[in-house]
């Protein structure tokens, strides 16, 4: 966590690639929570019901209550690790304080909510699954957002660099 002891961010020889990497890094890690999670459990309403719920025409058994822990478990390290080293970047990076406030504070409460309504769709009723759903794609999209932006920020000169 360096950077955020530098200065010049993008003046640094060291930090700017390293920091490049670990934006290219966490977009892969985005786009493949997405495919991962569409492969485990499902993104669309139907596909998640029948994965909580099961289906006895179609002979599908219903997740066990262990392994939804233990995925909630896992997102919440990885949401944290990801969202926060991002947020550090981004805020670093993003010269619109209201825009960087704004797409910080929406992804973390998208990412928390979605960490919520699974269990509760689980536990309480399927009517949590479409909240789920749109707030998986939420976070996943503007943190998608936020690291290609940063991206942008770090190696594309802005006006006020010239």
């Amino acid at each position: 966590m360096k950077f955020t002891l530098v200065k010049d961010i993008k003046g640094d020889t060291l930090m700017r690639p390293l920091l490049g990497g670990l934006l290219l890094f966490i977009l892969l890690f985005l786009s493949a929570d997405i495919l991962l999670k569409n492969e485990q459990i499902g993104l669309t309403p139907s596909h998640l019901s029948q994965t909580l719920f099961g289906n006895e025409e179609e002979y599908i058994e219903p997740v066990t209550e262990h392994f939804l822990l233990e995925l909630i478990h896992s997102d919440i390290f990885f949401m944290m690790m990801t969202l926060l080293t991002l947020s550090a970047v981004y805020a670093r990076l993003c010269q619109n304080r209201s825009m960087r406030v704004v797409n910080i504070n929406t992804t973390m409460i998208a990412a928390l909510l979605s960490i919520l309504f699974l269990p509760l769709a689980y536990y309480l009723s399927a009517h949590f699954i479409l909240p789920y759903i749109i707030t998986f794609y939420s976070w996943h999209i503007l943190a998608l957002f936020m690291s290609m932006a940063s991206l942008f920020y770090l190696f594309i000169p802005q006006k006020s660099d010239i």
